[in-house]
């Protein structure tokens, strides 16, 4: 009798209902949250769509400082930096996701990284 194979499911990570109304009106704060999350964080603490992105770009400006430290820390290895800098690239290539996500009025999370934000809460 073959034994019956469990399909272990990743949970899917809980995005909020934003309606389109609320995207146009928080398009513009969400864009600017991938340049300075700070004005969004400010000013439109009550347009859920700009906060969802304010989150994604805080949790990447959160990873870039850390591999900036990590980086400079073990400078005296040669493999440390090189692995920051392939990072740093892959950073970069996911704030260019996010920030395109925004101009769409997409509500979507950045690949591998971008979940951390909804688990921790970082913005509220």
């Amino acid at each position: 009798m073959p034994e019956e194979e469990k399909v272990v499911q990743k949970p899917k990570v809980l995005l909020p209902e934003i309606s389109q109304q609320e995207i146009e009106e928080g398009k513009t704060m969400g864009i600017l949250a991938y340049i300075f999350f700070i004005i969004p964080l400010i000013a439109a603490r009550d347009n859920k769509f700009a906060m969802f992105h304010t989150e994604q770009a805080i949790i990447i400006a959160i990873i870039a400082v850390g591999l900036s430290i990590i980086a400079s820390v073990l400078s005296f290895t040669c493999i440390i930096p090189i692995i920051a800098m392939i990072a740093s690239i892959g950073l970069i290539v996911f704030w260019i996701m996010g920030l395109i996500n925004a101009i769409g009025g997409k509500v979507e999370v950045v690949p591998l990284i971008g979940s951390w934000g909804r688990k921790i809460n970082l913005v509220k």
